[in-house]
């Protein structure tokens, strides 16, 4: 699943290399997975039919988790999915609502507000977080809910994170992910968005966007400090990219459509490598 995984997500994949060597399969499989039912909006033609391929993959977990010694080789990943299950003993509510977050892709309404945003990025990024805590875990313990809460709120900023970045993506199938609240108080037109045009109005949605996600990132280094057990690296190292992408859109002057707020891939493995090595976040 390495190869899949770098390809569908490469910068949750680098993370991943800074697991221990006998989890990083089962993340692979778990990006992997995360991959398949993320994109279940763009490789259909109308919201029905990505809704049918989630329900597929609601009725791909119930079949693992019913038939534990079942064999699953009709497609690659549920297969690799099934081993990792059972290897891991994973949580199946984190699965089941991963999937069931992702119908909130096939509405083309932006969220009404924050809250509802939140809630969005808990049930995507935050549980995929959760799942791998779980493989990440030494076997008998238990996670904290100190530590939980941790990688929640990093999943919440990489998540939202990935909303600023995809917003060239979202414009041009129509769609924006900034709250209407958050729209009608910096007096926002989507489609002025929809036409990929910077304007003051929506520098300042995405730098409102940019700090909620920040926010999410002191919670976490409030709840931990700067410093993590090694062993958890793979989750709170998206912080770590995340402020990485934040600074270059502070730094374009907060213009979610511009094309250089990917560039510096080189740099930003360097600086992961380095956060790595230290420990910290």
């Amino acid at each position: 699943m390495a190869i899949e995984a770098r390809k569908q997500d490469r910068d949750r994949f680098l993370c991943t290399l800074f697991a221990p060597e006998e989890a990083r399969e089962g993340l692979y499989t778990l990006l992997a997975f995360n991959a398949e039912i993320a994109k279940s909006r763009e490789v259909v033609s109308e919201p029905l039919l990505g809704e049918i391929r989630l329900q597929w993959w609601r009725d791909a977990i119930e079949r693992i988790y019913s038939e534990p010694d079942g064999v699953f080789d009709d497609h690659a990943v549920m297969a690799e999915l099934a081993k990792n299950i059972k290897h891991f003993n994973l949580s199946r509510k984190n699965l089941d609502q991963l999937i069931d977050a992702r119908a909130r892709d096939m509405i083309d309404e932006p969220p009404e507000n924050e809250a509802e945003l939140r809630d969005y990025t808990m049930g995507t990024a935050a549980k995929l977080n959760t799942s791998f805590m779980e493989i990440l875990r030494p076997t008998g313990q238990s996670l904290t809910e100190t530590l939980i809460a941790a990688a929640d709120h990093v999943g919440v900023a990489w998540a939202l994170t990935g909303l600023v970045r995809a917003s060239a993506s979202h414009a041009g199938t129509q769609r924006v992910m900034i709250p209407q609240t958050v729209m009608q108080a910096c007096g926002f037109d989507k489609y002025i968005f929809f036409a990929g045009r910077s304007t003051p109005e929506i520098k300042q949605a995405t730098k409102h966007m940019v700090g909620l996600a920040r926010a999410e990132i002191s919670q976490a280094r409030t709840l931990l400090g700067s410093k993590v057990d090694k062993r958890y690296l793979a989750v709170f190292l998206q912080a770590s990219l995340a402020e990485f992408y934040l600074r270059r859109i502070e730094k374009l002057d907060y213009n979610p459509f511009s094309p250089k707020i990917e560039e510096a891939r080189a740099l930003r493995q360097i600086k992961l490598t380095l956060k790595a090595v230290r420990g910290s976040f």
